[in-house]
């Protein structure tokens, strides 16, 4: 379509280059090997915080000294994910634009760095729109596990820029609308990992209802996520105290886990080493049942 004039080539609305983009809430774990790791490739760093009441704040706030002139922080505190991925979208300036996620975290070295990543998107038809759907290897409950998964899932995550492209809530879920001239590529290799569920257990709790209360159709009753989470616990664990509450959801993810597989998807990224030798985060079994995590003990 660019090359028969029917549309314009990406490059008459972007320089060529890459953005990349993220939308984060309370990720102050990850927030800094995500950004560090993947810096290296980009020529633009977009993060908005969504409201945060962790560190993620001050840490974006020296992160954004370190990278000057590439990591630009933004704040959109209305509790909307969806508005604030459009404004994170809407504020990027390159041709090629990856989606970024507060807790992904990029290999940096071997056959499957992230740089390999940006080569392969370079490569392509430059007069032509893409989107590339990719996907990582997630863990869950610590570092050491994760939920199996036959096939790995892939997302949107690397696009051509056009004015045309948005997020729509659908559901659950906030969703790319990409126009119908684009051209979506599979690629399968793991380039990143995503600390899925390795985050402080009562965020892990919010996460499980975040979904569900986003695709409320009217939230008059359950304005904020807050209220819906306190209210749903009620329903599904017949308690008010978040502190059982987020040991039960533990409990029910654990039941879902199995040792991290490092046959099948190879070593860690090379940033988290340090986090392997002294892990935040260690779930706690009874036998061979997950029963707790280590921070919901220690929580007194």
């Amino acid at each position: 379509m660019p090359r028969a004039g029917f549309v314009p080539v990406p490059e008459t609305h972007r320089p060529n280059g890459l953005s990349v983009m993220m939308t984060i809430k309370d990720e102050e774990d990850w927030i800094e090997r995500s950004i560090v790791s993947i810096a290296p490739i980009a020529d633009d760093i977009v993060t908005v915080d969504n409201g945060s009441t962790d560190e993620s704040p001050a840490i974006l706030a020296r992160l954004e000294r370190k990278f000057a002139g590439k990591l630009r922080v933004f704040h959109f505190d209305r509790e909307d994910y969806c508005a604030a991925v459009n404004f994170t979208l809407a504020s990027t300036r390159y041709k090629w634009i990856l989606r970024w996620h507060g807790d992904f975290v990029a290999r940096t070295t071997g056959e499957l760095a992230v740089p390999k990543l940006a080569q392969r998107l370079s490569s392509l038809d430059q007069n032509r729109y893409f989107c590339v759907w990719i996907g990582p290897v997630s863990l869950d409950g610590d570092l050491f596990h994760q939920i199996p998964q036959a096939v790995v899932e892939l997302e949107p995550l690397a696009f051509v820029y056009s004015p045309a492209l948005h997020y729509e809530q659908v559901g659950r879920f906030e969703v790319l609308r990409v126009p119908w001239y684009y051209k979506r590529l599979d690629w399968r290799e793991l380039y990143f990992f995503h600390m899925r569920y390795v985050k402080p257990a009562r965020r892990i709790l919010y996460r499980f209802y975040w979904t569900e209360w986003m695709s409320l159709p009217d939230k008059s009753r359950y304005p904020t996520l807050d209220l819906y989470v306190r209210h749903r616990i009620e329903e599904t664990y017949g308690t008010s105290d978040l502190r059982e509450a987020t040991r039960r959801r533990i409990q029910d993810l654990g039941r879902e886990l199995a040792p991290y597989d490092k046959a099948r998807f190879g070593e860690y990224p090379a940033i988290i080493a340090p986090d392997l030798e002294h892990p935040k985060y260690r779930l706690i079994y009874d036998g061979a049942r997950i029963v707790s995590r280590t921070d919901i003990e220690s929580s007194g």
